[in-house]
């Protein structure tokens, strides 16, 4: 048993109505907006009776045959579709998913994530602006302190100075011909190395290994910054 705080598994009511907003929310992207062309995609993606739902619990409402989401609508759809794209994100560039499993599983995950988890994730791969298939990420909290702050934690090797330390947090390489050199030689999540020099490459210390990389690798991987107050 456990005092902490509990997160309850959505009932496939509660998916349905996140999904039905999500799609609401992408017909807003694309500029779609009319009743019958959102009614229809909810339809073959969910159902049409979760329509009637949304209306009640008034996320939804109709003007001149259009629909339009409500502030709270608009910030659950916001949410269902920030969580889908990071979870993309996360099965792309870190667990390194083979592309026709990356939907699906983010679409069962885009459910249960709970919002201390988006935060962590997002802060993790460096605030990413855009999904995999280069639609934009609603941005969330951890996104505006990002902005605010003097320097990310997370950020790509290239924007390193020499000298510093920094641990590998994830590599976006999935179809690039060095990714399984690179994983050769040890430069995996979590590796800690050194930075030697940068320019004319990018010379990295591994332990007893030194690494050179182009630019264009070293703008692919993203590390986390190690402050002089951690243990190295």
């Amino acid at each position: 048993m456990t005092s902490q705080k509990k997160y309850p598994i959505p009932s496939s009511a509660q998916e349905d109505l996140e999904e039905a907003l999500g799609i609401i929310f992408h017909c807003y992207e694309e500029g779609i907006r009319e009743k019958k062309a959102i009614l229809a995609m909810i339809a073959d993606t969910v159902n049409s009776e979760i329509y009637p739902t949304l209306l009640q619990r008034g996320l939804v409402f109709e003007e001149d045959g259009k629909v339009k989401l409500n502030p709270e609508g608009q910030k659950l759809a916001a949410g269902i579709t920030r969580r889908h794209r990071l979870a993309e994100r996360l099965l792309s560039d870190v667990l390194a998913l083979p592309s026709h499993f990356i939907d699906p599983n983010a679409c069962q995950l885009e459910h249960i994530i709970s919002e201390e988890v988006s935060e962590s994730i997002c802060t993790l791969l460096g605030h990413p602006s855009q999904c995999p298939h280069g639609t934009p990420i609603p941005k969330g909290p951890c996104c505006d302190r990002a902005e605010k702050s003097v320097e990310s934690i997370i950020t790509s090797l290239d924007k390193l100075k020499a000298g510093a330390k920094a641990k590998v947090a994830y590599i976006s390489l999935q179809n690039h011909p060095d990714l399984h050199k690179l994983l050769a030689l040890g430069l995996i999540p979590g590796t800690l190395f050194s930075l030697h020099q940068t320019y004319p490459t990018f010379v990295l210390e591994i332990g007893e290994t030194t690494l050179a990389l182009e630019k264009e690798i070293a703008e692919k991987i993203l590390v986390r910054k190690i402050e002089h107050q951690e243990r190295y």
